[in-house]
């Protein structure tokens, strides 16, 4: 190790060691525990179940299948909360370090990231409970090489200069899935005829150190645009004809620390939630419900997390915003059509239990257009009692930006709520889906005139609602 390289990691400890909160870590261990105790209960569950019943296939060959189930979950986490640095800082850049310095730098960091371990771990905890402790080491050693090409890959991508870097990257990218799931499926073809678990593992694992070593020399070739000594610098503004409404709202969503955080945390939760209960519909059965009891809260409820904050982002630059020619109107209007746009989001990551789970067509359909029109529309006058909210705090047990007339208003939503479910618990199941589609569809129908009246009622208290942020 060279001093260059030594002088970054010890630059980089110094700046772990200011940073680290307690707090943090009992955040940690509180969700740990948490995953902990699900997965203990499950598995004495799998026990009563199953107890000395034979398996249809081996649960040996789980192991390099769970390594590669967790690529897109993982994929997705990173994209939502990774944001580790892939750039030198203009004070490191007139230092003599050199691309392939900072590459392995890079490459360090990446490695010791706390998301790097935090699926493989888990991952390991479940098959050291089912199998043995050796199994779980090579569950960790797969895991952990899958995270690692899937944080290589965001880190070329962030850095990447144009598509033309781009788009091999993606091809690649790929190309190595396909293979890895190719590898995972030739095994369990395989294990008809005996014991591929190893030979499965190995190739996996030799796959996935071939792909990091090519991202990793893909990184070290890239080259910001300052340091292309054949290209002049350039610098661009937007102008308002290229910044939009919609620009503004996904922009907020993946730049916001905050709002990044609590919406993934909720998607992940309810769409685990919707599955769990189409599999097991024991609670659906004890309501005496004709619909997934979860399946409104999984279309809708991300959304409602986003509504309640309806003008808390915009109140830390109002100020300037006022000034552009968009009237409010217009801004709750995006806002309401990025609402919707999400919920169908929504909606097709739970299409594969309505394709193979036998989840109802008409319930799904009702459920979105009753989380559009009835469920998410209400939250839109949040507007009136919005307050300035922190865009990078934590969202884990963060009370700011919230005040005593939102926390009243946000009851509203139980109303649609009580609909629903009323709907579904008195009515049969195609009277409980017209009536639920249809009032989706009124709201729809709507939603202009409802956002006008709301729109109307904050530019007669626009002084007071500005006076208020200006004071937060």
């Amino acid at each position: 190790m060279n001093l260059t390289l030594k002088e970054l990691i010890r630059l980089w400890y110094t700046q772990k060691r200011r940073d680290f909160t307690w707090k943090d870590v009992f955040i940690s261990l509180y969700f740990t525990v948490l995953f902990v105790v699900m997965v203990v209960a499950f598995y004495f569950q799998f026990q009563e179940f199953w107890g000395d019943k034979p398996l249809p296939v081996s649960l040996t060959m789980a192991v390099p299948l769970i390594a590669v189930s967790i690529m897109q979950g993982d994929l997705l986490i990173k994209l939502f909360w990774r944001r580790s640095p892939v750039e030198m800082d203009d004070y490191l850049r007139t230092r003599p370090v050199s691309a392939r310095d900072w590459g392995c730098f890079v490459l360090f960091q990446t490695s010791l990231a706390f998301l790097q371990w935090m699926l493989p771990l888990m991952v390991a905890f479940v098959v050291a409970l089912f199998l043995s402790v050796g199994h779980a080491l090579l569950a960790l050693l797969l895991a952990f090489s899958v995270t690692m090409i899937n944080a290589l890959f965001q880190n070329c991508w962030r850095r990447a200069p144009g598509n033309e870097w781009t788009l091999p990257l993606v091809f690649g990218y790929l190309v190595w899935m396909v293979l890895a799931f190719a590898v995972v499926i030739a095994g369990f073809l395989l294990a008809a005829y005996g014991d591929f678990m190893l030979l499965t593992s190995a190739v996996l694992l030799l796959l996935n150190l071939v792909a990091g070593g090519i991202l990793h020399w893909y990184f070290c070739r890239m080259k910001n645009h300052n340091e292309e000594a054949h290209s002049p610098v350039h610098t661009t503004a937007h102008s308002l004809g290229q910044v939009s409404l919609w620009s503004i709202e996904y922009v907020q969503l993946l730049r916001s620390k905050r709002l990044r955080t609590s919406f993934l945390a909720i998607v992940i939760v309810f769409l685990l939630n919707v599955y769990l209960q189409q599999i097991t519909p024991q609670m659906q059965e004890d309501l005496s419900l004709h619909v997934n009891p979860m399946l409104l809260l999984g279309i809708g409820f991300p959304c409602i997390i986003l509504a309640q904050w309806v003008l808390g982002v915009e109140a830390n630059y109002f100020s300037g915003i006022w000034t552009k020619p968009w009237p409010l109107e217009g801004i709750l209007l995006r806002k309401y059509y990025f609402f919707c746009v999400l919920c169908a989001l929504m909606a097709l990551l739970i299409m594969p239990a309505v394709l193979w789970m036998h989840l109802s067509v008409l319930s799904w359909l009702a459920a979105l257009l009753f989380s559009c029109g009835i469920f998410v529309l209400p939250m839109m006058a949040t507007c009136l009692y919005s307050s300035r909210m922190d865009l990078f705090s934590s969202a884990f047990f963060n009370y700011q930006g919230g005040n005593k007339q939102l926390n009243i208003f946000s009851f509203v939503m139980f109303l649609p709520m009580i609909i629903y479910y009323a709907a579904y618990i008195m009515l049969p199941s195609m009277w409980a889906h017209l009536l639920v589609g249809g009032l989706g569809v009124v709201g729809l129908l709507l939603h202009r005139w409802y956002i006008h009246w709301v729109a109307s009622i904050w530019h007669r208290r626009r002084y007071g609602i500005m006076e208020r942020w200006l004071a937060e």
